[in-house]
């Protein structure tokens, strides 16, 4: 996720579709993928993952709820919560892989990156406000870049009023939106 000048750690994609911008992820090492999705399709593959971020990870986890069956997800990891309402346990679950694989990345071992995919932050706006959405996500961006990490946010723009995605906005390094078949990368 490298801008002109520095890598964005931190990126809102606003877009109403699945398709992702490319994140130039592809010098990564050893990629930990962590994906938080509440949506009903599958997303257990690191092909999908391959396809969708530009890089295949090494080791992937998800974080869903327990509406989804857990075997439906091929991933290395599955952790669920009751509802994405439940800020509390996502950011429990998040810090648990996050922590995990900062101390497996001691500097004898091999290098590895953690990468957060939050697929989609539209969903959680169902269950709670601006303001403890806003505390959630700063908290999770922030721990993502303590960990030296990249994390990748989704929000469909047009579920939420321009103030709402505005505030949202000035959490993040960088915010992706598409302009026609163009992608337009506006970094802080």
């Amino acid at each position: 996720m490298a801008t002109e000048n520095e890598p964005a750690r931190s990126v809102l994609v606003l877009c109403s579709d699945i398709d992702s911008p490319p994140f130039g992820l592809s010098g990564v090492q050893n990629p930990r993928l962590l994906a938080v999705d509440f949506t009903p399709r599958s997303t257990g593959d690191r092909v999908y993952w391959e396809n969708r971020l530009g890089v295949r990870p090494a080791e992937l986890a998800v974080i869903t709820t327990e509406t989804r069956d857990s075997d439906a997800v091929s991933a290395d990891e599955v952790d669920q919560v009751t509802s994405p309402a439940d800020l509390t346990g996502l950011g429990m679950k998040a810090t648990k892989h996050l922590s995990r694989w900062e101390s497996e990345g001691e500097p004898h071992d091999e290098p590895t990156t953690p990468i957060v995919v939050f697929d989609s932050l539209t969903i959680l706006f169902q269950y709670a406000g601006l303001r403890p959405i806003f505390k959630f996500v700063h908290t999770l961006t922030t721990r993502v870049a303590n960990v030296d990490g990249y994390g990748v946010f989704f929000l469909d723009p047009l579920t939420q009023d321009d103030k709402t995605v505005h505030t949202l906005s000035s959490v993040f390094d960088a915010i992706a939106r598409r302009q026609g078949d163009e992608w337009d990368v506006l970094t802080r």
